[in-house]
């Protein structure tokens, strides 16, 4: 989403807010970092860094999640 979006719920133009949670992805390299052998709290790794989180982003006036950028292995 661009900086300055309009929430289409209360129509207010609102820079997002952005949160972040794990999702697929992080699972998935939790998994992987358990396969290669990373599991004495290595494996916890995606869940601890934002990068590997999906990202939602909610207007800050009404609270309503605007989008959902999915993680991928390729993005």
């Amino acid at each position: 989403l661009c900086p300055l979006t309009t929430c289409p719920s209360c129509e207010a133009q609102v820079t997002t807010q952005v949160t972040f949670h794990a999702g697929t992805f992080a699972w998935l390299m939790c998994l992987v970092f358990v396969l290669c052998g990373l599991v004495v709290g290595c494996c916890l790794i995606p869940f601890c860094v934002n990068s590997f989180k999906d990202a939602y982003h909610t207007c800050p006036r009404c609270c309503r999640v605007l989008h959902v950028h999915k993680k991928t292995c390729c993005n």
